[in-house]
């Protein structure tokens, strides 16, 4: 079992960009990056899209985190604003205290994915789709899985 099974970095990146993210296709990114950049291994899968990578697994672990109350994603405007909700704090709050504890490589895991988000975070989507390593990885074929 990899980290990411154990470690939810869809939730955790999320928490670690102050629980707001502008847009899925920011989350999106975000993800590849995180993926790209920082992770050693990975079960998040990405396949070429129009703009980039795209995690399949995003939009129903979201659907996943908006049923629990963890969650909202603002439909009416664009992007669609991702906001973590007040249970959704208290969640992290206590998963990662939990974590930390009993997990080694949580700490890592989270230190990751800030890293991530220091790095990215203040881009918007369409500058983080003008990036080398999303170029390249839209230079494989349309809904083809990426490695």
């Amino acid at each position: 079992m990899t980290d990411d099974e154990t470690h939810h970095p869809r939730l955790v990146l999320l928490d670690e960009a102050d629980g707001h993210i502008e847009g899925r296709a920011k989350y999106h990114k975000l993800l590849f990056n995180y993926a790209d950049e920082e992770a050693d291994e990975t079960t998040l899968t990405f396949v070429r899209e129009e703009r980039g990578p795209y995690d399949p697994g995003l939009s129903q672990a979201m659907q996943r985190y908006i049923d629990l109350g963890l969650m909202d994603v603002e439909e009416d405007e664009e992007p669609h604003e991702v906001e973590q909700t007040a249970k959704g704090q208290r969640y992290m709050s206590g998963y990662e205290r939990a974590k930390m504890r009993l997990d080694e490589s949580f700490r890592q895991t989270k230190e990751r994915i800030r890293n991530t988000v220091q790095k990215h975070g203040d881009k918007s989507a369409s500058e983080m789709v003008d990036e080398e390593n999303v170029q390249d990885a839209k230079e494989n074929p349309m809904r083809k899985e990426l490695k």
